[in-house]
């Protein structure tokens, strides 16, 4: 079920990405200069996703506050395409949006572990450089 869940949420944000696209070009009118400002917005969100929400972010902020501010943006943006008369798309973006928080919040497994202690061998165990002098 996990493994459905992780499948459904990639989904979803690559659907908030191509609507981030849509959303910034849209917004300048299209054309070219649409364009260049829709990849630069997708370069912008990816950043900061890969910072804050990606599984494996530096910064990873906690569950439930990551959960919503994912899923208020896939909203947003989906609200954004509604108003810009991509209504089926948009409307997608909505929906989506709520299930990426049901699904941010069962897939989130805590903090990773830590790591294990290094173990040091015991001081006269093995060949050393000081036992090969003789």
């Amino acid at each position: 079920m996990l493994i459905v869940l992780g499948l459904l949420a990639f989904v979803i944000e690559f659907a908030f990405m191509v609507g981030v696209f849509m959303l910034a070009s849209g917004l300048v009118g299209g054309g070219a200069s649409g364009a260049v400002i829709g990849v630069l917005a997708v370069v912008l969100v990816a950043v900061l996703w890969g910072l804050f929400v990606a599984p494996r972010a530096r910064m990873r902020i906690p569950k439930v506050p990551r959960a919503l501010a994912a899923g208020g943006a896939v909203v947003v943006v989906g609200a954004g395409l509604l108003g810009l008369g991509h209504q089926r798309f948009g409307l997608v973006l909505l929906g989506a949006g709520l299930v990426l928080v049901l699904a941010q919040l069962a897939l989130d497994d805590g903090p990773p572990p830590p790591p294990p202690p290094r173990r040091r061998p015991p001081v006269g165990a093995g060949d050393t450089r000081r036992s090969r002098r003789r």
